[in-house]
């Protein structure tokens, strides 16, 4: 993951150097300029839905997840706070040299021990009854950050869910994310399972950097990335087409998540651990899930240049969804096809033989183009694009 995030932002940096530098302002809106788009009647619905709507649900637990037993595996002591007299006033889990019930008193060690073990078996109850929620989310902030898609937010959902009486966890099941898919109006669900989620401790290594030269310098490096408390999860994310009922898309995939040498361990770091585990899981998916929710917007103001052989167009995304300098978008024709048989119209969507491809002037929400090709005149106002290059805006 380390070696591919090198090679993207390489990538992206190069895509960056050979963006095209204008100034639209520099540039007339011409009459041709100021034609919309006319969307054929047959063509409404898949216009409207160039974005398509998104709604993630909890995902299955299918793990034991003995957080308990793996903490106190792999944690070599805890840390306690004793109050005069030596009674237990309080007790963090963490990583301390004395060893498992060790309190700097010999009578107190196995009340440390069994306050431990009471608080790791609490937590563990506690992210059980959350890891497929926890995981859902993580997955729903990596959807927004790839862009392409309206999401359906989850408190949206709950709202729908409670009103109909049903229960977060029973959307798993197909066929019931199919029925609340069509009850709320998404396109998609997005959901599936966590089967593995692995505690870690990793305990502070020796510094060796000094003896083995640059090669020792990178491994002592690559070991304290590591030191502390380690989250591996491995899912399986599925996406569910809710107007044929087909699971067109599944995937397995794992996530790992760093959390740092602290001297405690809370139900809340592993909660944050478990969401960048799984948002980092869907990294290695990124690609193929682009091409169900490639990035689409549309053009919302046009200007052409003297000599007319090229169009600067503005595009209603910007940084917000990772549009970089240097990316490339298709400009999008929609158009109403008549079967001469039967006569049924279908909508047929069309790329035209231009490319936009985004300049220097990149804004939060908006970004200019430049569209080179041999349909400049039939750009036109309210057109959609799509992106075709994402290499830029994979994390």
């Amino acid at each position: 993951m380390q070696r591919n995030g090198v090679w993207i932002a390489a990538a992206a940096l190069a895509l960056a150097a050979c963006a095209p530098k204008v100034d639209p302002m520099s540039a007339p809106i011409t009459p041709q300029d100021r034609i919309k788009v006319q969307i054929p009647q047959a063509c409404e619905v898949a216009y409207n839905n160039a974005l398509p709507t998104v709604a993630v649900v909890d995902f299955a637990n299918n793990t034991s997840f003995d957080m308990a037993a793996a903490v106190e595996h792999a944690a070599q002591g805890t840390s306690t706070t004793t109050s005069t007299g030596a009674s237990v006033s309080g007790v963090g889990i963490g990583a301390s040299p004395a060893g498992i019930g060790v309190v700097g008193a010999e009578a107190h060690a196995e009340r440390t021990t069994t306050n431990f073990a009471e608080r790791s078996q609490t937590i563990q109850r506690q992210i059980n009854a959350k890891l497929g929620a926890s995981v859902a989310e993580g997955v729903q902030s990596k959807l927004v950050e790839m862009g392409g898609m309206k999401l359906f937010t989850r408190r949206q959902l709950k709202q729908v869910l409670e009103e109909q009486k049903f229960q977060m966890s029973g959307l798993v099941d197909p066929k019931t994310a199919v029925r609340i898919g069509k009850l709320v109006g998404v396109r998609y669900i997005i959901t599936g399972a966590v089967n593995n989620a692995l505690v870690k401790y990793v305990p502070p290594s020796e510094d060796n950097s000094s003896g083995g030269g640059l090669l020792g310098m990178l491994a002592s490096a690559a070991a304290k990335a590591l030191e502390g408390w380690n989250v591996e999860v491995d899912i399986v994310l599925n996406v569910i087409d809710v107007q044929t009922g087909e699971m067109v898309f599944s995937k397995e995939a794992s996530g790992f998540a760093n959390l740092g040498n602290t001297p405690s361990f809370s139900y809340d770091l592993l909660i944050g651990g478990i969401k960048k585990a799984a948002k980092r899981a869907v990294d290695d998916l990124q690609q193929e899930l682009a091409q169900y929710f490639p990035l689409r917007g549309y053009i919302i103001q046009l200007r052409t240049p003297e000599g007319g052989e090229k169009r600067f167009a503005l595009i209603n995304l910007g940084r917000m969804q990772k549009v970089q300098p240097g990316q490339k978008f298709a400009v999008i024709d929609f158009q109403e096809v008549e079967d001469p048989i039967t006569g049924k119209r279908t909508c047929d969507q069309v790329k035209l033989p231009v490319t936009l491809t985004i300049s220097n002037q990149v804004q939060a929400d908006k970004a200019w183009g430049v569209v080179e090709g041999d349909g400049l005149s039939r750009v036109k106002l309210g057109q959609v694009v799509e992106r075709t290059d994402i290499t830029g805006a994979i994390f």
